[in-house]
């Protein structure tokens, strides 16, 4: 189970409650995108996921910060905002991410 490609400027919000994957490019370029929401049962990140999300500024994991540091990640991030990480067992910084 996988999510797949959305371009929408618009998009604010995403919440993934199930599978194991986030595509390539999933929600590259949604430059709307401020919050996510991800299950525990996401175990891979697709290279330029959320690349170019530069309003992002919460992640909310369903899951602890050793289960999101577990979480296979190809070069994600680029050009995202400033986003904090909340896990069930405490915060990272994006740098910490």
């Amino acid at each position: 189970n996988s999510c797949g490609i959305i371009r929408n400027d618009n998009l604010k919000t995403v919440i993934v409650t199930s599978g194991d994957s986030i595509y390539d490019d999933a929600f590259s370029g949604c430059s709307g995108l401020t919050s996510v929401s991800i299950g525990n049962s996401v175990t891979s990140f697709g290279y330029e996921a959320f690349k170019g999300c530069s309003r992002l500024t919460s992640i909310t994991f369903n899951g602890t910060i050793e289960q999101w540091k577990a979480i296979e990640k190809d070069f994600w991030n680029s050009g995202t905002g400033d986003y904090t990480v909340f896990c069930t067992d405490g915060n990272l910084s994006k740098s910490e991410s």
